[in-house]
């Protein structure tokens, strides 16, 4: 699973500019083992002044939870992401993208990546608070054509709220929590 999307700008002369490469398989509203939703924005300005221009997002804020048994478990991953307001991002905007990593210690860990298409402002006025919901089904991460993760297998999620500007990207990892129920 070597999928990467390349966001591009608009073409200046004959070369165009790569802004952006994502890796990963891009989240359908098709896909019917993953289902995922972004709620609508809210307000959130910094309340001191310290004169000085805030970064186009913050790092988001993620749970994770293990979830049901069988065909019906799931990995339940629910969070806020903070976007400047100056780039009037609508919620359906967002796009999102998944792969996983085997990390040195044996375990599994899903990567999601955020992303979404805005202007070139500086944030004067603060951020807008976005919050998402997530959940990963059995089966739903693939390793192979034929081959799943088996998802009580992956310890750790990783969220990246994707930037067109890699150096002002953010990430954010938590582990994935068992089920209280």
């Amino acid at each position: 699973m070597e999928d990467v999307t390349i966001i591009k700008s608009e073409k200046k002369g004959k070369k165009e500019k790569e802004l952006a490469r994502i890796p990963g398989c891009k989240i359908s509203s098709n896909n019917k083992l993953i289902k995922f939703g972004v709620g609508k924005g809210s307000n959130f300005e910094v309340p001191i002044d310290f004169g000085v221009n805030y970064p186009g997002v913050l790092a988001p804020t993620i749970l994770s939870f293990l979830r049901g048994e069988g065909k019906k478990q799931n990995i339940f991953i629910e969070g806020i992401a903070f976007v400047n307001s100056d780039y009037e991002v609508q919620k359906e905007q967002f796009e999102f993208y998944y792969n996983f990593t085997y990390k040195s210690s044996g375990d599994y860990q899903l990567n999601i990546y955020m992303t979404f298409i805005h202007s070139d402002k500086n944030n004067e006025k603060g951020f807008i608070a976005y919050p998402f919901l997530m959940e990963f089904y059995e089966g739903a991460v693939k390793c192979s054509e034929k081959e799943t993760v088996p998802i009580d297998k992956i310890k750790t999620v990783e969220l990246f709220v994707i930037n067109r500007n890699p150096e002002t990207s953010r990430g954010t990892v938590t582990t994935v929590q068992p089920s209280s129920e």
